[in-house]
């Protein structure tokens, strides 16, 4: 069972901060989840105070001002909940955002991106992609194309898997938030068979549509061990294979079955996890239609 009891939310008073915390705020009512909205700022000069401003700390005009900004930001979307507003002095933005989570105990970050273009990609590359390596809970990332929550609930969740422990860790996770609902999940494994196979002389010398279908075969049997989950699980789960890059073929799928989550496990702090990250969950946090869950082994 999936619990999540605290859940840390930064913000940048943007609208897809907004967004995400919507949809933080929608998570925290069915799970009557503790919520954090914070907002980490650069120290200024000459001012010595406490790094955590919470509404019990004394606290310069200037923080006064981005507290109240802060409030107002957050009211209209979480009334009803048990909410705490953070504003935090850091000069590191990424740091401050996962030693809060840690600080709370949180069980789930959930973050806005800015989009496709060029300031999106400065904001993952400095900000999303080292959070999701470096968090201590699972990240779930609202792109901008997301719709709004619905309830907080997820009915059609999509969880790349590529057998790895991360992966598997993903799918557990997406399995026990399906159950809450009886919800459906599409188990997505992708075969690359790379372009040069197909060239003249190596097509010649081997059958390569039956090396794929065999791989397919393969791919297939191991998603449908999976299938059944956990004796618990009482969610409708599916396997899919599919021929093209992991990143793609995930997008798609969510796009067909309109999912509204889609969860990835990330592989940590490793050189491997950098490569991994570049050319597969960072592709699909950039062009994912919906949320995504990133959850480490």
């Amino acid at each position: 069972m999936v619990l999540i009891s605290q859940i840390v939310c930064p913000v940048d008073f943007s609208a897809f901060s907004r967004r995400a915390l919507e949809h933080a705020a929608a998570i925290a009512r069915p799970f009557r989840s503790h919520l954090t909205v914070l907002h980490a700022c650069s120290a200024p000069t000459g001012i010595a105070a406490d790094p955590h401003l919470d509404d019990s700390a004394v606290r310069d005009p200037e923080a006064d001002a981005l507290y109240a900004a802060l409030k107002e930001f957050a009211e209209p979307v979480t009334g009803g909940l048990a909410v705490r507003l953070n504003l935090m002095r850091a000069d590191d933005v990424r740091r401050a955002i996962v030693t809060e989570a840690q600080a709370v105990g949180a069980d789930l970050l959930v973050m806005g991106s800015h989009g496709r273009g060029g300031f999106e990609r400065l904001f993952l590359g400095s900000i999303t992609e080292k959070i999701v390596r470096h968090s201590p809970c699972p990240v779930l990332v609202v792109p901008h194309r997301a719709d709004a929550p619905h309830g907080g609930r997820f009915h059609r969740i999509v969880c790349g898997i590529d057998f790895s422990p991360a992966s598997l860790q993903a799918f557990r996770y997406a399995v026990h938030l399906a159950a809450t609902e009886g919800a459906e999940v599409t188990l997505i494994h992708a075969i690359e068979v790379p372009p040069e196979l197909r060239e003249m002389q190596i097509a010649a010398a081997y059958d390569v549509d039956a090396i794929r279908d065999a791989a397919e075969a393969a791919s297939l049997n191991r998603l449908r061990a999976l299938a059944p989950g956990p004796p618990e699980t009482t969610c409708r789960i599916h396997a899919l294979v599919a021929e093209g890059r992991a990143h793609r073929q995930i997008v798609r799928i969510a796009e067909e079955k309109q999912a509204d989550l889609i969860v990835v496990g990330t592989h940590g702090r490793s050189a491997l996890d950098r490569w991994l990250f570049g050319s597969n969950t960072h592709a699909v946090l950039r062009d994912a239609p919906c949320p995504v869950l990133t959850v480490r082994a």
